[in-house]
């Protein structure tokens, strides 16, 4: 009787581990944990990865033109002038028309520092003319020929300083001119704002020729 009963044990352990179902299910398991791993794998192989070189973003931009001096005018600083783009230095154009940086015999020290030869050059006027489009102002200056007086004579202006902030299209000017005028001095003074808009400047506020808009 224990030989039938160890005899009987034996068959259904091995009738078990021949159990197709079982054998399904063990594969079962091994494949879900190599698909799981796989696609671990996966995941991580196809997380992009940050570009070595990605830009950093824009910040503010300040270029100082003109640097605030001990003596009137104050001095031209080249150095940030050769590094305007097109429409900051079309704004300086503009500037250089709207107040004297010690000018003498038909010579501006902006205008010459931005490479636009004398006072009034074609060179001048096209730029102005290209970025400020039906701008009062610079109609006006470019039929002037932006004519700023000598700093020897009984009315003149020159600039104590010149600044450019860039905060992306947004141009803010902060200057101070000093106005001369038989004797009297006065000084007008920025933040003057514009805003670059395709290939046009137009004008968010100005506080020197402000009648003119």
């Amino acid at each position: 009787m224990k030989l039938n009963s160890i005899a009987i044990g034996i068959a259904s352990l091995f009738l078990f581990s021949c159990n197709p179902s079982n054998k399904t299910s063990t594969s079962a398991d091994k494949n879900a944990d190599s698909l799981s791993t796989t696609t671990l794998a996966d995941s991580v192989s196809s997380t992009p990865s940050p570009p070595e070189n990605s830009p950093a973003k824009e910040g503010n931009e300040t270029f100082t033109l003109i640097k605030k001096s001990q003596k009137s005018p104050g001095d031209i600083n080249t150095s940030d002038i050769n590094k305007l783009s097109e429409p900051l230095k079309a704004i300086a154009a503009l500037y250089s028309g709207l107040g004297g940086s010690n000018c003498n015999d038909g010579n501006c020290e902006l205008t010459t520092a931005l490479g636009l030869g004398k006072q009034g050059s074609k060179e001048q006027k096209d730029l102005v003319k290209k970025w400020f489009a039906h701008n009062k102002a610079a109609d006006q200056l470019i039929g002037q020929d932006f004519f700023q007086p000598p700093n020897s004579a009984s009315n003149f202006s020159d600039y104590q300083y010149l600044t450019f902030e860039k905060n992306g299209d947004t141009i803010t000017v902060n200057y101070d001119l000093l106005a001369y005028s038989h004797g009297e001095t006065s000084h007008i003074k920025g933040p003057d704002t514009y805003v670059i808009k395709g290939n046009t400047i137009e004008t968010l506020n100005r506080n020197i020729w402000k009648d003119v808009k």
